[in-house]
């Protein structure tokens, strides 16, 4: 039995020593097995989403950008002439991670914060597994232009946020964000994700018809 399993066994235990009669019914013991294994079951899709060694070939192959041009058998089926998009080539987006995650380049993503990378990993492995990127029009992720920020930000807002800073403390300070708040901000690379988030949302408005 796994530590998490133990964990809510004896959860349940405590329970049933607070009832005058000090027991607990198979019924329920085996109503708590099944939550412990549904949370292991949970932690465990959890850690292979976050390891970059277990990804599938298909799944890391549309994280890593477009089919080569010469053809791949390992690349996931799609449609070219769909109406609805898909980006590809997202795996920039996974540095924009917080101070307490692993090292990326350890190929380990295990990280408790909401906006981890491994969320990214998660949807596109659900569209792999549910057979809709093959009924989607791949479109390779790019950075924005400096014009494309300027058109709904200001400049100097634009230039503060793309920025790569020498620490996590500077990147703070210069765009107004909390040290440990929810809002993270990597030094290195959340300005490189934030281009290609911003970009990928351009480059979809100029591949019509597409629905993203």
């Amino acid at each position: 039995m796994s530590t998490q399993e133990d964990a809510v066994l004896q959860e349940l235990i405590q329970r049933a020593l607070a009832y005058p009669d000090g027991g607990i019914s198979a019924e329920a013991e085996a109503e708590a097995a099944a939550e412990a294994a549904e949370l292991a079951a949970e932690a465990e899709a959890e850690a292979v989403l976050s390891d970059s060694r277990r990804w599938p070939a298909g799944l890391r192959r549309l994280l890593d950008g477009p089919p080569p041009a010469g053809g791949d058998a390992a690349y996931p089926s799609h449609a070219p002439d769909s109406a609805t998009g898909l980006l590809c080539g997202v795996a920039p987006m996974l540095l924009h991670r917080s101070a307490g995650a692993e090292v990326w380049q350890r190929g380990d993503l295990y990280d408790e914060h909401v906006e981890r990378p491994a969320r990214i990993v998660a949807v596109y492995d659900a569209l792999l597994r549910e057979g809709l990127v093959g009924r989607a029009k791949l479109i390779p992720a790019r950075p924005a232009a400096r014009s494309d920020l300027e058109l709904v930000h200001s400049r100097s807002h634009a230039r503060r946020a793309v920025r790569r800073y020498e620490g996590e403390e500077e990147a703070h300070e210069a765009l107004g964000l909390q040290l440990g708040a929810d809002t993270y901000f990597a030094a290195g690379e959340s300005g490189r994700a934030a281009l290609l988030s911003c970009g990928s949302v351009v480059r979809a408005r100029d591949s019509p018809p597409v629905v993203v």
